[in-house]
């Protein structure tokens, strides 16, 4: 079983970093750390997991709305507060479709897709209604002042979440445990959600009848202890992923911060995982 240090990063695939990353800074308050040639970094200021994205050009196709990654609002008035900021932003931003808001469980929110061909999820939850359950937890620490995202009506608390399509709920929880040794925390009867112990954010998994696969562009990153640590996970995988579940594993690779590999699990999601120098 891999013993990651935590779950470090999300990947995400656009057409466009041009018509993409206004739509983060923008409309869901997060902050580009490094942009270069085809890449950009981004992150929520109360949030330490990065999203690295990918400009993969007009070619790029569109992602279902269940793997999407979705921000949190303190307040449940938020939520219709965003959504008539982003509704009367459409043309601007070139969103292509919005949800009206709905209740689901104990959460509120809306999706909509933005020009990349990607959904993203504004939500608020009702943490004191769902008490004990792991996703409740406000997943920051200091609440962000109206100031740093003036004049909106709303205000992106924290980068909370991802999902992910999977075939068979039970089988995919046995692989997030008892392979890449990440936390179940929680679900239901239809989801699964897992997580790093160490950290708020968590993925959502969810069963699709029609699956859409994804390119190893859109994956999540899970760093060990060491170099050492990421070429015993190879060695191990190499010899017996297939019994565990693993579709595909990529050689290591070795650049100026560090190794890593990618692998696709049996749902043929992506995951990388990596160790600093």
């Amino acid at each position: 079983m891999l013993k990651p240090l935590g779950l470090i990063e999300g990947h995400y695939e656009c057409r466009s970093l041009g018509d993409t990353l206004p739509i983060f800074t923008d409309l869901l308050a997060l902050e580009v750390v490094t942009k270069g040639a085809g890449e950009a970094v981004v992150k929520h200021p109360n949030t330490d997991w990065l999203l690295v994205v990918h400009e993969s050009g007009p070619a790029a196709p569109d992602k279902p709305l269940l793997n999407h990654y979705g921000v949190r609002v303190a307040e449940r008035r938020e939520v219709e507060a965003a959504w008539e900021h982003v509704t009367a932003r459409k043309e601007e931003y070139g969103i292509r479709r919005i949800t009206r808001p709905g209740a689901l469980h104990f959460a509120y929110s809306f999706y909509f897709e933005e020009p990349g061909g990607n959904h993203w999820e504004i939500e608020f939850y009702n943490h004191v209604a769902a008490q004990g359950r792991s996703a409740a937890e406000l997943p920051w620490s200091t609440p962000l002042p109206e100031a740093r995202f003036p004049g909106m009506g709303y205000i992106p608390q924290a980068l909370s979440h991802g999902t992910l399509e999977c075939d068979d709920k039970e089988a995919s929880t046995s692989f997030y445990r008892d392979v890449l040794g990440l936390e179940i925390a929680g679900g239901g009867r239809i989801s699964v959600h897992i997580k790093h112990p160490a950290t708020p954010w968590y993925v959502v998994v969810l069963p699709a009848k029609k699956r859409h696969y994804l390119s190893p562009a859109n994956r999540f990153t899970l760093k060990v202890a060491s170099t050492g640590a990421v070429l015993e996970a190879h060695r191990g995988f190499s010899a017996s992923g297939g019994q565990m579940g693993i579709t595909e594993l990529e050689p290591v690779q070795e650049g100026e911060g560090g190794v890593s590999f990618l692998l696709s699990d049996l749902d043929r999601n992506w995951w990388e995982i990596t160790a600093t120098h």
